[in-house]
């Protein structure tokens, strides 16, 4: 009898655990291979999920099958109505269900996933059916329910909201310590591009951009959007993905939105006193990365210093990551994945302030272009550096160029480089040319249909 109680006792604290973790706030966080991922056409439905109300309404007979035809193809059975046999016909509209009995007053509700991908399922015509032969009157016009079901976000989606809806430009997102001094580096992320990662190369600091197959130089100065070929450093790319996991957050893209905020959490890896993230917040340990990152003669004094960071970083990148889930997408929300609960090295901070999140009122569709745009570059006039910016509806093949009055080709910015559909910046550097009006012209080919060529032109003043 004390061995069962024993045993009761154990599966009831387990369920209250269970109960507990459950109840708990769920962050999110992403990892590189997602925010490298081509973002998905989110938001557009795909199919729908109907469900349909049969009633028995014959007086006094037990009906023990249906039939029924659709106006939508039935892509798959979610719900059978406890018939034990549904046969599909007639072009995947028509269902034929045995193996029920069904009482007179009595309903059968059945829910199938449909091709139709707005309101509006409902049956051409159905009747009963009683050991195969038709039962009362031919029915028509019974309406079903409907939830769209539509396509998920993923990380490449998530990165692109974050660069066009939430960071502010011309600032961007900063990796590294800004600084005056001419010897240490950092780098400036201001746009959406999924070649900032994944990161793969050993976690160290900024010590040495490539400027190709074997040449290098140092690293002593901003570099913008590089490319991982330009500086590949998976400390780097972790540590970009974590900023824009707290950013995400902070402004109310990501689960929780009432609660302490990611960047407020505390590492703490009671197992490992050696760590060098214990005690710190995700801020602040964001923080400490930045200033590894660019003060190379400084912490290469400790050289295992960059693999501990580059650990802990990663730890809580997966800690949070998984499956995108779209809460909404209007405004454009992603679920939290996991609770502090489910890990030892992640706490609560009982001492943080409320965390009031940024509104919002963007929507995940607004991201889908649905033509090519060239816009105005900025700022213009300008002296001696401007960004020119582009959209695209479709991957395409794009070549920038830049013309003087005369029609003379004075600098080629992009040549026939495949580009992926989103918003683009590229960056001009004028100091080699003098003031004066010159055009830039954007000619972009459709990879899929390559005899579809869009080409725009614009002017811009360089002021010296």
């Amino acid at each position: 009898m004390n061995n069962i109680y024993t045993k009761l006792t154990w599966i009831v604290l387990c369920l209250v655990a269970v109960a507990s973790i459950n109840a708990q706030p769920k962050y999110r966080t992403f990892s590189q291979f997602s925010l490298s991922e081509k973002k998905a056409k989110a938001g557009k439905i795909l199919s729908s999920n109907s469900s349909f109300i049969f009633k028995n309404d014959v007086s006094g007979i037990t009906v023990n099958g249906l039939h029924a035809r659709f106006n939508s193809a039935i892509i798959s059975i979610l719900d059978s109505g406890g018939f034990t046999s549904i046969e599909i016909s007639e072009k995947r509209k028509t269902i034929t269900a045995t193996g029920r009995t069904i009482a007179a007053g009595d309903s059968a509700i059945l829910t199938f996933n449909l091709e139709k991908k707005a309101p509006g399922a409902q049956t051409n015509f159905w009747w009963w059916e009683l050991d195969g032969g038709i039962v009362g009157a031919r029915r028509e016009g019974l309406a079903g329910t409907f939830e769209g079901i539509s396509i998920q976000p993923n990380g490449g989606n998530m990165l692109e909201v974050i660069y066009k809806r939430i960071v502010h430009r011309p600032q961007g997102v900063v990796v590294g310590m800004m600084t005056d001094t001419n010897d240490v580096g950092w780098v400036r992320y201001k746009t959406a591009d999924r070649k900032f990662f994944p990161h793969s190369s050993t976690a160290r600091c900024f010590d040495r951009i490539s400027t190709g197959s074997t040449i290098t130089r140092p690293f002593d100065h901003e570099l913008k959007n590089p490319h991982v070929k330009k500086h590949n450093n998976h400390l780097l790319g972790e540590v970009h993905a974590l900023k824009l996991a707290v950013i995400a957050n902070d402004s109310g893209a990501t689960q929780p939105l009432d609660t302490t905020a990611l960047g407020d959490l505390i590492y703490n890896d009671l197992g490992n006193p050696g760590d060098p993230g214990n005690g710190l917040t995700i801020r602040q340990l964001i923080f400490l990365v930045d200033s590894a990152l660019t003060y190379c003669d400084h912490f290469n004094l400790n050289p295992e210093i960059y693999a501990k960071l580059d650990t802990c970083i990663s730890r809580i990148n997966r800690a949070f990551d998984g499956d995108y889930i779209a809460v909404s997408l209007f405004p454009f929300v992603v679920a939290g994945t996991h609770s502090v609960a489910e890990y030892s090295f992640i706490h609560p901070n009982p001492t943080a302030a409320p965390f009031t999140r940024r509104s919002h009122d963007y929507s995940m569709l607004d991201q889908q272009p649905d033509q090519f745009l060239l816009l105005q570059n900025y700022p213009n006039p300008f002296n001696p550096t401007t960004t020119i910016s582009f959209s695209i509806a479709q991957e395409g093949r794009v070549t920038l160029k830049v013309y003087n009055m005369l029609g003379q080709n004075v600098a080629t910015l992009l040549n026939n480089e495949v580009i992926d559909e989103g918003e683009r910046e590229v960056e001009f550097d004028a100091s080699a040319l003098t003031s004066g009006i010159y055009l830039y012209r954007v000619e972009v080919t459709n990879v899929s249909d390559p005899g579809k060529m869009f080409t725009q032109v614009n002017k811009m003043l360089l002021v010296k």
